[in-house]
């Protein structure tokens, strides 16, 4: 699955550029900065389907990034001792993931809490950052975790598409304005298809009762750091990569995803 992405990544970029003069210069470069960037991430989840030590690795960037990124929406300031306690307690949660230990889990979060009980934003960004997008990792089935990202993000894509051309009543105005109906609904439908046509042409194992459902929490994922955001009015959670915006811009929809995908591996 993931080459398959990779070479329509590829194909992408070269018809790209054969369309290059019917397109604005400043879309066009946004396209390609979107693409390019598409190609980093497939690399890096190749890597990571590897061996699941790799996949943890990479799980474990996504968190102490997305940790730096979640303090942004409190005002809070990255200082040194934030930085050291991201790496100690991430490398602590990941070394727990695989051993598989939940015992070490419950008593770091216990240790999280009471260092940072004064500080009880800084202790929901390791929550979220963490323990909701790090606990897909628990799985260790690395086939089972590539085929459910990449149907979290279809959802996210086919979200965009059907809200562009058929988008007419916003859900969240205040929040996400450009999030509608028509796309929630136009996106949860072609995932669930793609889904159906996966599972019997590839034979790819997705319990498909449980796809409109992902697709639906996804969203909301995504309406929850839109809000954030709104807060304290800023357009991306970061500028990491390019024509995406940051770290929690691209997994979104996996913070309360992630958890249910477990529960689905562990049915």
């Amino acid at each position: 699955m993931l080459i398959a992405m990779l070479v329509v990544d590829i194909l992408a970029l070269i018809i790209l550029f054969f369309i290059k003069k019917k397109i604005l210069e400043k879309k066009f470069n946004n396209i390609v900065q979107r693409i390019f960037t598409w190609f980093i991430i497939i690399i890096l989840f190749l890597l990571g389907s590897i061996n699941r030590i790799y996949m943890l690795m990479l799980f474990g960037l996504i968190s102490i990034l997305s940790f730096k990124e979640f303090l942004q929406f409190a005002y809070i300031k990255y200082d040194n001792e934030l930085k050291l306690y991201n790496l100690t307690v991430n490398l602590i949660f990941y070394i727990g993931i695989y051993f598989k230990n939940i015992y070490i889990l419950l008593i770091l979060f216990v240790l999280v809490c009471l260092r940072f009980y004064k500080r009880e934003f800084i202790i929901f960004a390791f929550f979220i950052t963490s323990y909701l997008i790090g606990s897909i990792s628990y799985i260790d089935n690395l086939d089972f975790i590539i085929n459910y990202l990449i149907l979290i993000e279809l959802n996210d894509v086919y979200q965009y598409i059907s809200g562009n051309i058929l988008g007419k009543r916003k859900i969240t105005p205040n929040i996400s304005p450009n999030k509608t109906v028509e796309g929630l609904i136009g996106g949860i439908i072609l995932t669930t298809l793609t889904a159906i046509l996966l599972k019997y042409l590839v034979k790819i194992n997705y319990q498909i009762l449980f796809i409109p459902f992902i697709g639906l929490i996804g969203f909301i994922g995504d309406i929850f750091i839109s809000y954030l955001k709104r807060r304290v009015n800023l357009k991306d959670s970061g500028t990491l990569l390019l024509g995406h915006g940051g770290i929690l811009d691209r997994v979104d929809s996996l913070i309360f995803t992630a958890p249910i995908i477990l529960l689905i591996f562990k049915l």
